[in-house]
């Protein structure tokens, strides 16, 4: 597996084991989505070494919401090159270590059975990181050439979305919706606070237009991805 893929010119995928991060490239800095597990800083600059770039090129990191698989490496990549951190005020306690992490939802058969045993782990304990900017629904970014943010909650209270203008629109969905084995689909129970909530969420997205959705688990989707997102919602309905 590559370090880096790269989808379009300046947006690329960095894939993170079973978790994914993103990267886009302007000419004054990289802004980084999502940060993976603690210990994945090292993936992520073998990434950007990969691009001809240098990890202190990262100027932001753009987090979707506080879990250790897409935030466990962020306190390491902003000490490294002093990036700054864009968190949801719901989500940015949890991230800062202010506030404990939600256990795993109880309502799933899988959560009870191993979520306390996984929330152990060493992998999944991120240390602390705050967030230099706290960002909400609407909000207009000027970073990696303008993105904007479209909260998404559910998965976790603070989840976000982030849409990029350019190549039919691009949305990074996070764990809003996930794209496992070839199919789209709604996230993982386990660690969905609220289901009802993350379907809306769903929905929201799929009155987007965009053409390509980039996913924290699973491929790419090019190609009329706003339409599967679509499909999927009415069918969820029926």
């Amino acid at each position: 597996m590559a370090a880096i893929e790269e989808i379009f010119p300046r947006i690329y995928g960095i894939p993170l084991g079973y978790v994914n991060a993103f990267l886009l490239a302007e000419e004054d800095g990289l802004t980084l989505i999502d940060a993976g597990l603690r210990g994945n800083e090292r993936k992520i600059w073998k990434a950007i070494a990969g691009i001809d770039r240098e990890p202190d090129d990262v100027r932001h990191v753009l987090v979707t919401h506080h879990h250790a698989d897409h935030v466990g490496s962020l306190a390491a990549v902003k000490e490294s090159c002093g990036a700054e951190a864009y968190v949801h005020p719901l989500d940015a306690p949890i991230v800062a270590g202010e506030k404990p992490r939600p256990a795993a939802n109880r309502g799933s058969i899988t959560g009870r059975l191993f979520g306390r045993l996984i929330e152990r782990l060493p992998a999944y304990r991120p240390s602390p990181a705050a967030a230099e900017h706290e960002i909400n629904d609407g909000d207009e970014l000027p970073v990696g050439g303008g993105v904007r943010v479209i909260h998404t909650p559910g998965h976790t209270a603070g989840h976000v979305s982030f849409l990029v203008e350019g190549h039919g629109g691009v949305i990074f969905a996070g764990d809003a919706v996930g794209n496992m084995f070839g199919r789209i689909g709604k996230p993982l129970l386990m660690y969905t606070e609220d289901m009802d909530e993350a379907k809306q969420s769903m929905r929201k997205l799929a009155e987007l237009e965009f053409d390509t959705a980039c996913f924290g688990h699973g491929r790419v989707l090019k190609g009329e991805a706003n339409v599967a997102f679509r499909r999927y919602v009415e069918n969820m309905a029926r």
